[in-house]
């Protein structure tokens, strides 16, 4: 499928302040100003980029798709990336735009980002309701993660950053097309793309920083778990089970551990099943947003 723009879409920078200082997100946005609001969080190591498929196909809301820190067109500053930093600043972004209730979907590195959120829903810090969450293929469940071998590469202190500046677009074709339900999900055109978004403002140099969320996965995912199922009702996954990262096993945990939440199970498709059939993921993710 061949990179196109945003239909009828728009993208601006908006600087945001939090107790750790100020940074600027680019955000992506489509849709009318009034409509539900959607929030779209991406994963790692792309961009809100992933969304452009499936954003022109879900009418009728008001989407909103940033960059968070340190990825995409977003600043990119030399810091220790947490995920209650990048969660203050979506609520930091979502006051800004006056949202006051928001659906949430979230890919990869974001589920835990969704997951954070939740928790601080649960303690009272948030200024906005959570109506639901749609998680899509990541690691739910820390423990079940599977960890690739570029990503032990690149989280190794000294030969990590090395590797990390020498990613090309056509490894990062290679590594997304692994993830996939078919080798082919990802032409040379999207590939060069993602990577153009990926190596914006010496982000290449970024990529091990933002694998922080491995270890703190670790050390924090029974929280960041027990905040997900405790909001099981109001929760959906839209899964592709043929992902050799989150796939089959981990959603064969979500539906132990969570029987009251959504399930819908995309045979075939891989890691990025809304890159890989946008269309038959935007019609799962409609109808799980109720």
């Amino acid at each position: 499928m061949m990179m196109r723009d945003y239909q009828s879409g728009s993208t601006r920078r908006i600087t945001l302040g939090t107790k750790c200082g100020s940074y600027s997100l680019f955000v992506r946005e489509q849709g009318v100003v009034n409509a539900p609001v959607i929030l779209f969080l991406h994963g790692f190591p792309t961009s809100s980029l992933d969304w452009m498929h499936v954003l022109p196909l879900l009418g009728g809301h008001r989407a909103i798709a940033p960059d968070l820190l340190g990825f995409g067109r977003s600043d990119k500053p030399r810091i220790r990336y947490s995920y209650p930093l990048q969660a203050n600043l979506i609520t930091a972004l979502l006051e800004q735009l006056e949202v006051e209730r928001v659906r949430v979907v979230a890919h990869d590195y974001a589920v835990t980002l969704a997951q954070e959120l939740l928790t601080q829903e649960a303690k009272g810090a948030l200024p906005f309701r959570i109506d639901r969450v749609v998680y899509l293929n990541g690691g739910v469940y820390a423990r079940l993660h599977r960890q690739r071998l570029i990503q032990r590469i690149l989280r190794t202190p000294m030969l990590g950053p090395i590797i990390a500046r020498r990613m090309t677009s056509a490894s990062l074709r290679n590594s997304l097309n692994k993830l996939a339900g078919e080798r082919d999900a990802w032409t040379e055109a999207d590939a060069n793309a993602q990577w153009r978004e990926i190596a914006h403002a010496d982000g290449l140099a970024r990529l091990p920083q933002l694998l922080h969320y491995i270890g703190d996965r670790r050390r924090y995912g029974a929280t960041w778990e027990a905040a997900m199922e405790a909001a099981a009702s109001r929760s959906a996954f839209v899964w592709g089970p043929a992902d050799p990262v989150s796939g089959a096993h981990m959603l064969a945990e979500v539906r132990k551990c969570m029987p009251e939440a959504e399930v819908f199970e995309l045979d075939g498709l891989g890691h990025y099943p809304h890159w890989e059939e946008p269309g038959r993921c935007a019609a799962a993710i409609k109808q799980a947003l109720g």
